[in-house]
Protein backbone atom coordinates (compact mmCIF):
# COMPACT_ATOMS: atom_id res chain seq x y z
CA UNK A 1 0.00 0.00 0.00
CA UNK A 2 1.51 3.17 -0.92
CA UNK A 3 2.09 6.25 1.58
CA UNK A 4 -0.38 8.38 0.09
CA UNK A 5 -3.48 5.41 -0.14
CA UNK A 6 -2.19 4.91 4.07
CA UNK A 7 -2.70 8.59 5.02
CA UNK A 8 -6.02 8.64 3.17
CA UNK A 9 -6.91 5.29 5.39
CA UNK A 10 -5.37 7.20 8.52
CA UNK A 11 -7.80 10.50 7.89
CA UNK A 12 -10.71 8.51 6.85
CA UNK A 13 -9.98 6.50 9.96
CA UNK A 14 -9.88 9.48 12.83
CA UNK A 15 -12.81 10.99 10.24
CA UNK A 16 -14.99 7.88 11.07
CA UNK A 17 -13.94 8.02 14.60
CA UNK A 18 -14.31 11.98 15.27
CA UNK A 19 -17.67 11.46 13.78
CA UNK A 20 -19.24 8.88 16.22
CA UNK A 21 -17.84 10.67 19.25
CA UNK A 22 -19.83 13.49 17.73
CA UNK A 23 -22.72 11.01 17.38
CA UNK A 24 -22.60 10.13 20.92
CA UNK A 25 -22.16 13.56 22.51
CA UNK A 26 -25.06 14.93 21.11
CA UNK A 27 -27.16 11.69 22.27
CA UNK A 28 -25.80 12.47 25.69
CA UNK A 29 -26.44 16.33 25.22
CA UNK A 30 -29.79 15.40 23.56
CA UNK A 31 -30.94 12.65 26.61
CA UNK A 32 -33.44 11.82 27.06
CA UNK A 33 -34.91 11.97 23.61
CA UNK A 34 -37.59 9.35 24.12
CA UNK A 35 -39.53 7.13 26.81
CA UNK A 36 -37.73 6.04 29.22
CA UNK A 37 -38.62 3.08 31.52
CA UNK A 38 -37.10 1.12 34.88
CA UNK A 39 -36.99 -2.38 34.91
CA UNK A 40 -37.73 -3.62 38.46
CA UNK A 41 -36.97 -7.72 38.01
CA UNK A 42 -39.16 -8.56 41.13
CA UNK A 43 -43.25 -8.57 41.57
CA UNK A 44 -45.26 -5.05 42.37
CA UNK A 45 -45.78 -4.24 45.77
CA UNK A 46 -42.27 -5.29 47.42
CA UNK A 47 -39.80 -3.44 48.41
CA UNK A 48 -37.81 -3.71 45.24
CA UNK A 49 -40.95 -2.11 44.10
CA UNK A 50 -41.34 0.56 46.42
CA UNK A 51 -37.39 1.26 45.74
CA UNK A 52 -37.58 1.43 41.74
CA UNK A 53 -40.79 3.73 41.73
CA UNK A 54 -39.04 6.11 43.82
CA UNK A 55 -36.24 6.33 42.03
CA UNK A 56 -37.84 6.61 38.75
CA UNK A 57 -40.02 9.37 40.24
CA UNK A 58 -37.30 11.46 41.41
CA UNK A 59 -35.20 10.55 38.11
CA UNK A 60 -37.71 11.64 36.13
CA UNK A 61 -39.02 14.58 37.97
CA UNK A 62 -35.42 16.14 36.87
CA UNK A 63 -35.76 15.28 33.59
CA UNK A 64 -39.38 16.54 32.92
CA UNK A 65 -40.98 13.75 31.90
CA UNK A 66 -42.46 10.05 33.36
CA UNK A 67 -40.77 6.98 33.81
CA UNK A 68 -42.53 3.99 33.58
CA UNK A 69 -41.89 1.11 35.91
CA UNK A 70 -42.07 -2.39 34.60
CA UNK A 71 -42.04 -5.25 36.80
CA UNK A 72 -41.05 -8.76 35.10
CA UNK A 73 -40.38 -10.76 37.80
CA UNK A 74 -39.14 -14.64 37.48
CA UNK A 75 -36.04 -16.42 37.65
CA UNK A 76 -34.21 -14.86 40.80
CA UNK A 77 -34.63 -12.10 38.82
CA UNK A 78 -33.01 -12.98 35.50
CA UNK A 79 -35.71 -12.85 33.39
CA UNK A 80 -36.14 -8.52 33.51
CA UNK A 81 -32.57 -8.30 33.75
CA UNK A 82 -32.00 -10.07 30.45
CA UNK A 83 -34.45 -7.89 29.20
CA UNK A 84 -32.95 -4.94 30.16
CA UNK A 85 -29.59 -6.11 28.50
CA UNK A 86 -31.06 -6.77 25.00
CA UNK A 87 -32.87 -3.43 25.53
CA UNK A 88 -32.32 -0.55 22.65
CA UNK A 89 -28.40 0.97 23.88
CA UNK A 90 -29.82 4.32 23.92
CA UNK A 91 -29.90 4.25 28.00
CA UNK A 92 -33.26 4.34 27.90
CA UNK A 93 -34.05 0.81 29.22
CA UNK A 94 -32.81 1.30 32.89
CA UNK A 95 -32.85 -1.90 35.39
CA UNK A 96 -33.02 -2.05 39.11
CA UNK A 97 -30.67 -4.97 40.01
CA UNK A 98 -30.39 -6.44 43.80
CA UNK A 99 -27.72 -8.63 45.47
CA UNK A 100 -29.19 -11.34 43.28
CA UNK A 101 -27.16 -10.15 40.30
CA UNK A 102 -23.99 -11.21 41.79
CA UNK A 103 -25.46 -14.64 43.46
CA UNK A 104 -27.05 -15.89 40.47
CA UNK A 105 -23.27 -16.54 38.68
CA UNK A 106 -23.02 -19.09 40.64
CA UNK A 107 -26.73 -20.19 41.75
CA UNK A 108 -27.39 -20.39 38.33
CA UNK A 109 -25.99 -23.06 35.61
CA UNK A 110 -25.97 -21.07 32.92
CA UNK A 111 -26.99 -16.69 32.45
CA UNK A 112 -28.07 -15.66 29.17
CA UNK A 113 -25.56 -12.72 30.15
CA UNK A 114 -22.74 -11.61 32.28
CA UNK A 115 -23.19 -9.03 34.58
CA UNK A 116 -19.80 -7.99 34.61
CA UNK A 117 -19.34 -7.82 31.24
CA UNK A 118 -23.18 -7.33 29.45
CA UNK A 119 -24.12 -4.25 32.22
CA UNK A 120 -23.11 -0.98 32.45
CA UNK A 121 -23.38 0.02 36.28
CA UNK A 122 -24.96 3.39 36.94
CA UNK A 123 -25.35 3.99 40.95
CA UNK A 124 -25.05 1.03 43.90
CA UNK A 125 -28.38 3.33 44.99
CA UNK A 126 -29.05 1.60 48.21
CA UNK A 127 -28.36 -1.20 51.10
CA UNK A 128 -30.93 -2.46 53.18
CA UNK A 129 -30.49 -5.03 56.06
CA UNK A 130 -31.44 -8.43 56.74
CA UNK A 131 -32.81 -9.37 60.48
CA UNK A 132 -31.57 -12.30 62.84
CA UNK A 133 -35.20 -12.92 64.48
CA UNK A 134 -36.24 -15.75 66.56
CA UNK A 135 -39.56 -16.91 67.97
CA UNK A 136 -40.75 -14.35 70.81
CA UNK A 137 -41.17 -17.70 72.88
CA UNK A 138 -37.57 -18.62 72.51
CA UNK A 139 -35.00 -18.49 74.93
CA UNK A 140 -32.49 -17.47 72.58
CA UNK A 141 -31.53 -13.69 73.09
CA UNK A 142 -28.16 -12.99 71.18
CA UNK A 143 -25.88 -14.59 68.43
CA UNK A 144 -23.92 -16.12 71.38
CA UNK A 145 -27.55 -17.42 72.55
CA UNK A 146 -27.91 -18.70 69.00
CA UNK A 147 -25.00 -20.77 68.70
CA UNK A 148 -25.16 -22.50 72.08
CA UNK A 149 -28.67 -23.43 70.85
CA UNK A 150 -27.55 -24.83 67.65
CA UNK A 151 -24.65 -26.82 69.34
CA UNK A 152 -27.18 -28.42 71.22
CA UNK A 153 -29.02 -30.54 68.66
CA UNK A 154 -31.00 -30.05 65.24
CA UNK A 155 -31.60 -26.76 64.45
CA UNK A 156 -33.56 -24.98 61.52
CA UNK A 157 -33.89 -21.87 59.70
CA UNK A 158 -36.12 -20.34 56.98
CA UNK A 159 -35.96 -18.30 54.37
CA UNK A 160 -38.07 -16.86 51.54
CA UNK A 161 -36.72 -19.44 48.99
CA UNK A 162 -33.32 -21.15 47.53
CA UNK A 163 -31.20 -18.38 46.88
CA UNK A 164 -33.09 -15.54 48.15
CA UNK A 165 -31.11 -12.85 50.20
CA UNK A 166 -32.49 -14.67 53.55
CA UNK A 167 -30.91 -17.98 52.37
CA UNK A 168 -27.89 -16.20 51.67
CA UNK A 169 -27.80 -14.69 54.81
CA UNK A 170 -28.31 -17.88 56.57
CA UNK A 171 -25.58 -19.73 54.67
CA UNK A 172 -22.79 -17.15 55.23
CA UNK A 173 -23.28 -17.01 58.72
CA UNK A 174 -23.32 -21.03 59.10
CA UNK A 175 -19.89 -20.62 57.34
CA UNK A 176 -18.37 -17.93 59.50
CA UNK A 177 -19.90 -19.37 62.63
CA UNK A 178 -18.99 -23.12 61.92
CA UNK A 179 -22.30 -24.72 62.40
CA UNK A 180 -24.99 -26.90 61.02
CA UNK A 181 -28.48 -25.57 60.91
CA UNK A 182 -31.17 -27.10 59.00
CA UNK A 183 -32.54 -25.40 55.66
CA UNK A 184 -36.04 -25.15 55.55
CA UNK A 185 -36.93 -23.09 52.18
CA UNK A 186 -40.39 -21.40 52.07
CA UNK A 187 -42.65 -19.53 49.05
CA UNK A 188 -41.90 -16.44 50.15
CA UNK A 189 -41.62 -14.93 53.21
CA UNK A 190 -44.89 -14.83 54.93
CA UNK A 191 -45.19 -18.53 55.51
CA UNK A 192 -41.88 -18.67 56.83
CA UNK A 193 -43.00 -16.06 59.31
CA UNK A 194 -46.00 -17.74 60.67
CA UNK A 195 -44.02 -21.20 61.14
CA UNK A 196 -41.10 -19.01 62.67
CA UNK A 197 -44.05 -16.88 65.24
CA UNK A 198 -45.39 -20.41 66.00
CA UNK A 199 -41.92 -22.06 66.55
CA UNK A 200 -41.83 -24.81 64.14
CA UNK A 201 -38.58 -22.56 62.81
CA UNK A 202 -35.75 -21.81 65.04
CA UNK A 203 -34.41 -18.59 63.05
CA UNK A 204 -34.91 -16.73 60.38
CA UNK A 205 -32.51 -13.86 58.97
CA UNK A 206 -35.67 -12.21 57.50
CA UNK A 207 -35.66 -8.55 55.69
CA UNK A 208 -35.90 -5.52 58.14
CA UNK A 209 -38.97 -4.16 55.84
CA UNK A 210 -40.83 -7.85 56.36
CA UNK A 211 -38.88 -8.30 59.84
CA UNK A 212 -39.92 -5.11 61.80
CA UNK A 213 -43.54 -5.12 61.66
CA UNK A 214 -43.55 -8.59 63.72
CA UNK A 215 -40.51 -7.12 66.13
CA UNK A 216 -42.68 -4.10 66.74
CA UNK A 217 -45.80 -6.27 67.34
CA UNK A 218 -44.33 -8.44 70.15
CA UNK A 219 -44.44 -11.49 67.73
CA UNK A 220 -40.29 -11.80 67.13
CA UNK A 221 -37.27 -11.08 68.43
CA UNK A 222 -34.83 -9.62 66.99
CA UNK A 223 -31.03 -10.33 67.81
CA UNK A 224 -29.30 -8.60 65.43
CA UNK A 225 -28.48 -6.87 62.01
CA UNK A 226 -26.74 -8.20 59.23
CA UNK A 227 -24.91 -4.96 58.30
CA UNK A 228 -21.84 -3.56 59.30
CA UNK A 229 -23.47 -1.11 61.51
CA UNK A 230 -26.58 -1.36 63.09
CA UNK A 231 -29.93 0.74 62.22
CA UNK A 232 -31.96 3.69 63.33
CA UNK A 233 -35.36 1.06 63.48
CA UNK A 234 -33.41 -0.90 65.77
CA UNK A 235 -30.60 0.76 67.62
CA UNK A 236 -30.40 -1.29 70.89
CA UNK A 237 -29.73 -4.63 68.55
CA UNK A 238 -26.00 -5.23 67.84
CA UNK A 239 -24.62 -6.13 64.22
CA UNK A 240 -24.14 -10.14 64.14
CA UNK A 241 -20.34 -8.42 63.71
CA UNK A 242 -20.87 -6.86 67.40
CA UNK A 243 -21.91 -10.43 68.48
CA UNK A 244 -18.96 -12.33 68.43
CA UNK A 245 -18.97 -12.97 64.88
CA UNK A 246 -16.18 -10.47 63.32
CA UNK A 247 -16.37 -9.89 60.03
CA UNK A 248 -19.57 -11.07 59.13
CA UNK A 249 -21.75 -8.45 57.18
CA UNK A 250 -24.60 -9.30 54.53
CA UNK A 251 -26.72 -6.54 52.87
CA UNK A 252 -29.76 -5.96 50.62
CA UNK A 253 -28.38 -3.72 47.71
CA UNK A 254 -29.71 -2.05 44.67
CA UNK A 255 -28.18 -0.82 42.50
CA UNK A 256 -29.38 0.41 38.52
CA UNK A 257 -27.25 -0.20 35.04
CA UNK A 258 -28.16 -0.36 31.53
CA UNK A 259 -27.13 -2.53 28.75
CA UNK A 260 -23.26 -2.50 28.15
CA UNK A 261 -23.50 -1.53 24.69
CA UNK A 262 -24.58 1.89 25.95
CA UNK A 263 -22.61 5.39 24.80
CA UNK A 264 -20.22 5.85 27.62
CA UNK A 265 -21.07 9.55 27.04
CA UNK A 266 -24.84 8.54 28.15
CA UNK A 267 -23.69 6.12 30.85
CA UNK A 268 -21.90 8.86 32.24
CA UNK A 269 -25.00 11.18 32.08
CA UNK A 270 -27.19 8.82 34.01
CA UNK A 271 -25.51 7.95 36.44
CA UNK A 272 -24.52 11.67 37.68
CA UNK A 273 -27.95 12.62 36.94
CA UNK A 274 -29.47 9.30 39.14
CA UNK A 275 -26.45 10.74 42.13
CA UNK A 276 -28.25 13.73 41.61
CA UNK A 277 -31.83 12.18 42.08
CA UNK A 278 -30.88 10.02 45.26
CA UNK A 279 -29.53 13.22 46.94
CA UNK A 280 -33.24 14.33 47.48
CA UNK A 281 -34.30 14.13 50.99
CA UNK A 282 -37.70 13.62 50.10
CA UNK A 283 -35.72 9.95 49.31
CA UNK A 284 -34.34 9.39 52.67
CA UNK A 285 -37.75 9.52 54.57
CA UNK A 286 -39.95 7.40 51.96
CA UNK A 287 -36.56 4.51 52.23
CA UNK A 288 -37.22 4.63 56.09
CA UNK A 289 -39.77 2.11 55.52
CA UNK A 290 -37.32 -0.59 53.54
CA UNK A 291 -34.59 0.72 56.31
CA UNK A 292 -33.01 1.87 53.99
CA UNK A 293 -29.33 3.71 53.06
CA UNK A 294 -29.05 5.46 50.55
CA UNK A 295 -25.64 5.16 48.92
CA UNK A 296 -25.63 6.74 45.92
CA UNK A 297 -21.78 5.56 44.55
CA UNK A 298 -20.62 6.67 41.22
CA UNK A 299 -20.17 4.01 38.06
CA UNK A 300 -16.93 3.04 39.10
CA UNK A 301 -17.61 2.30 42.30
CA UNK A 302 -20.12 0.12 41.62
CA UNK A 303 -18.37 -1.76 38.81
CA UNK A 304 -16.22 -2.58 41.72
CA UNK A 305 -18.78 -3.58 43.96
CA UNK A 306 -20.46 -5.89 41.74
CA UNK A 307 -16.93 -7.47 41.12
CA UNK A 308 -16.71 -8.33 44.63
CA UNK A 309 -19.99 -9.42 45.49
CA UNK A 310 -19.77 -12.30 42.64
CA UNK A 311 -16.36 -13.49 44.48
CA UNK A 312 -18.15 -13.23 47.77
CA UNK A 313 -21.15 -15.14 46.58
CA UNK A 314 -19.37 -17.68 44.43
CA UNK A 315 -17.46 -18.96 47.87
CA UNK A 316 -20.59 -18.55 49.80
CA UNK A 317 -22.50 -20.59 47.22
CA UNK A 318 -20.69 -23.02 46.17
CA UNK A 319 -19.43 -24.32 49.39
CA UNK A 320 -22.89 -24.65 50.41
CA UNK A 321 -23.82 -26.64 46.64
CA UNK A 322 -26.50 -23.98 46.17
CA UNK A 323 -28.33 -24.92 42.87
CA UNK A 324 -31.55 -22.10 42.08
CA UNK A 325 -34.18 -24.27 39.42
CA UNK A 326 -33.61 -23.27 36.44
Amino acid sequence: MSLLKRLSLIVAVIAAASTAAASTAVRAQDFPSGQMRLIVPFAAGGAADIIGRAIAEKLGALYGRTIIVENMPGAGSNIGITAAVRAQPDGHTLVLASVAVAANVALFKSLPFDPLKDLAPLTLALETPNVVIVPAISDVKTIPDLLAHVKKGSSSYASAGIGSSLHLAAELFKQQAGVDITHVPYRGSSPALTDLITGRIDVMFDNASTALPQVQGGKVRAIAVTTKDRIAQLPDVPTVAESGLPGYEMSNWWAVYVTAKTPPAVVAKLSADLRKALADPDLAKRFDDVSGRIVASSAEELAAHTAREVKKWERVVETAGIRASQ
